[in-house]
């Protein structure tokens, strides 16, 4: 759920970084918005479960 609400908000942000640039919604920022926002939700995902991997002693870091 944290990765979900953490890619939508980086899809807000970079919807409004954009428009207010171009003073416009263009397609092709919508679809970059949305392809880093789906980037950025899944490294959050995979960074929530390595650490909790971690802290719960399955992964050791030496």
């Amino acid at each position: 759920m944290d990765s979900i609400l953490f890619a939508l908000a980086i899809f807000v942000g970079w919807i409004i970084f954009d428009y207010s640039k171009y003073k416009t919604f263009k397609k092709e920022n919508i679809l970059g918005a949305f392809f880093v926002a789906i980037v950025a939700g899944i490294a959050w995902f995979i960074l929530d479960i390595l650490l909790a991997l971690t802290f719960t002693g399955f992964i050791l870091i030496i």
